[in-house]
């Protein structure tokens, strides 16, 4: 079957002992006409050189974190080509709600050869993103830790601390047809999250009420009302107890724009730049292979 497929395999081939045995593992069950690209870390030459490799291909399977994850549904959404998910990397949080309980072997089955359906993408400007995007102080700490590793669990907490005294919760204008992203009596916005999926910071709930195939991003606006509230509702973000706390405001939406110029953003963990920025839904843009 796999021999009478097109099969790109997108690899970050960046010294990662877990993700070069899961490489060597699927590279035993690929057919000989696969076609193997590394990633380079320059995102646009690796984007051309990958749409270019992917025209025609029926699958395209993505070996590494969200980054590279990222970079593999830029090249072929929109398409036809089938994504297959192989987490690899130091966050991996779409895999949490793709293929978490899985073995080894039923991760390669299933991307290889699972039952394609179509989901949702989110887009910031002109970049799509497969799980969340940010506005705020966590694109701020990515573009802090930038070419470091990604922090898991708690010890996002602890990297974020010796930002905090340092980075200024800013009033932002937004434009969205609920008007309630932006409700509520405190205008700073600390961290305005867009969620296609449901983690980030490896492992953290930030946007648990988000759905992959329902046309919507879900959102979580945490709004600053003093910074010691706000160190405690991260805290509160690694147990999902954040969503009805103070200060915070969350819902669906399918666009948003945010007006205000100048604050960081991040789409699945890659710092974009700064706003404006035009977010929205873009509905089934993406076939992916699921268990």
């Amino acid at each position: 079957m796999n021999s009478e497929r097109k099969i790109v395999v997108l690899h970050n081939p960046a010294l990662h002992l877990r993700r070069q045995l899961l490489f060597k593992r699927l590279q035993k069950k690929l057919p000989k006409s696969a076609l193997i690209i590394d990633s380079s870390g320059d995102y646009a030459a690796d984007l051309v050189h990958l749409k270019e490799a992917c025209k025609d291909a029926d699958l395209l399977i993505s070996v590494g974190g969200d980054g590279t994850l990222n970079l593999a549904v830029n090249a072929i959404a929109g398409t036809s080509t089938v994504l297959g998910v192989l987490p690899a990397g130091s966050g991996n949080d779409f895999a949490r709600i793709w293929v978490a309980g899985l073995s080894t072997d039923d991760r390669i089955d299933t991307a290889l050869n699972g039952n394609p359906m179509s989901i949702d993408l989110g887009k910031v400007n002109e970049r799509y993103f497969l799980n969340i995007a940010g506005i705020g102080f966590d694109a701020h700490l990515i573009e802090s830790l930038r070419h470091k590793t990604w922090p898991r669990g708690f010890s996002y907490i602890l990297k974020a601390l010796p930002l905090l005294p340092l980075y200024k919760a800013r009033e932002i204008a937004v434009e969205d047809a609920s008007a309630k992203v932006n409700s509520g009596s405190s205008r700073r916005s600390f961290m305005l999250t867009l969620g296609n999926g449901r983690y980030f910071g490896a492992g953290l709930p930030i946007t648990p009420h988000a759905r992959v195939n329902d046309g919507l991003l879900a959102y979580c606006h945490l709004k600053e009302g003093n910074r010691l509230g706000t160190i405690w509702r991260l805290a509160r973000m690694v147990f999902q107890k954040h969503l009805n706390a103070v200060n915070v405001q969350t819902g669906q939406l399918s666009e948003i724009t945010v007006t205000t110029p100048g604050i960081p953003i991040q789409a699945d963990g890659e710092y974009l730049g700064v706003t404006p920025a035009q977010i929205s839904i873009q509905p089934g843009a993406l076939r992916i292979n699921k268990p």
